[in-house]
């Protein structure tokens, strides 16, 4: 599976790829993303997250995505912000 937000214009943001790990390394991640990149070729930005390269997966998913062209924000020149994963539920607060 693989999950993507866009304007279809100026942005392809991939939010999910997902392979059974019983299917790893036969091509069917390559073959989504691939497909993705053709269908979003028109737009500006085409950009994912993954998670840093010194966690095991980071590791895997790093070396997965350089082989299919993909450079870190830092290398494209580019910067990307994210809130801390665990803060307050701000829904709860009162004004």
């Amino acid at each position: 599976m693989a999950r993507t937000i866009s304007d279809d214009e100026h942005i392809c943001y991939v939010q999910d790829v997902v392979v059974d790990p019983a299917h790893h390394r036969q091509g069917i991640g390559r073959a989504l993303i691939e497909h993705l990149m053709r269908r979003y070729s028109h737009c500006r930005f085409f950009l994912l997250s993954t998670d840093h390269e010194s966690s095991p997966e980071g590791r895997r998913n790093h070396a997965f995505y350089r082989s299919l062209g993909f450079l870190s924000y830092e290398e494209k020149q580019m910067a990307g912000f994210g809130l801390p994963r665990h803060r307050p539920d701000l829904r709860e607060t009162t004004p």
